[in-house]
């Protein structure tokens, strides 16, 4: 099988940049060699099926431009895979804030950035999920549909762009208010208890009696809600299609 070269090096920018922002291929621990080899492969995999304009190959200039553009239209993917789990994070940090957890922060070993308990459980939650709805296997079957609705060397960067991201941004804290919406009026009628304690009981330290409190009723909370936040979040990750092909359809 001869490779026709130029396609190849298109190929494996897109999907390099595809995989460097998901989840599980933007860990630390993962090396960049497996991670340049994996893209390297699905490249191989893919060159076959994937046409491309013959005239690239013969200006060096616009072979430069569409290997940018190829990176841009990766990340780009990826990034809107990236803000739905995005939207967990939000979930973690809102009510890890709320019930105290926020104060106890561990080193994300994926990301080696600090989160708290609360938000590190949920991400280890989505990323179970994630795979047991085989939305990894979505993704695969997105970057094979990105080269048929968006062909090597066509894309094109609009204002759409932009407004979809900034539209999907704002929707994280939206979502993540939602998940979490059970636990923070929990514990805001907690809260509220506290004050007319503290009001009735001026000796009491709420702030050292409260605490323990706060934290069992989150946590019972938190198990009784699981029962429909999984589902939600496994809604939420086969809809990743759909994202894929709004940001395809925008950078026609």
């Amino acid at each position: 099988m001869i490779i026709d070269a130029p396609k190849y090096i298109l190929i494996f920018f897109r999907v390099l940049a595809i995989l460097w922002l998901l989840p599980v291929f933007s860990a630390r621990s993962l090396s960049a060699i497996f991670k340049v080899s994996f893209a390297l492969l699905m490249a191989f995999l893919l060159t076959g099926v994937v046409s491309y304009p013959a005239e690239l190959a013969v200006d060096g200039y616009a072979m430069l431009l569409a290997v940018l553009r190829e990176i841009l239209i990766g990340l780009c993917i990826s990034f809107a895979i990236r803000l739905l789990f995005a939207v967990v994070q939000a979930t973690g940090e809102i009510v890890g804030f709320q019930t105290g957890f926020g104060f106890a922060r561990m080193v994300d070993p994926l990301s080696s950035s600090q989160a708290s308990i609360l938000e590190e459980f949920l991400y280890m939650l989505s990323l179970m999920i994630f795979f047991s709805v085989d939305a990894h296997h979505i993704v695969v079957r997105g970057i094979y549909a990105s080269f048929k609705e968006l062909p090597l060397g066509t894309a094109t960067v609009n204002n759409g762009l932009c407004s979809y991201f900034a539209a999907a941004s704002g929707k994280i804290f939206g979502l993540g208010l939602k998940f979490g919406a059970p636990l923070v009026v929990a514990l805001f009628l907690i809260e509220l208890s506290l004050g007319l304690l503290s009001r009735m009981i001026p000796t009491m330290n709420i702030f050292v009696e409260g605490l323990p409190v706060k934290i069992f009723v989150s946590l019972t909370i938190l198990s009784l809600a699981l029962s429909f936040m999984a589902p939600a979040l496994g809604t939420l990750f086969e809809g990743i299609d759909g994202e894929f092909m709004k940001v395809l359809r925008i950078l026609r």
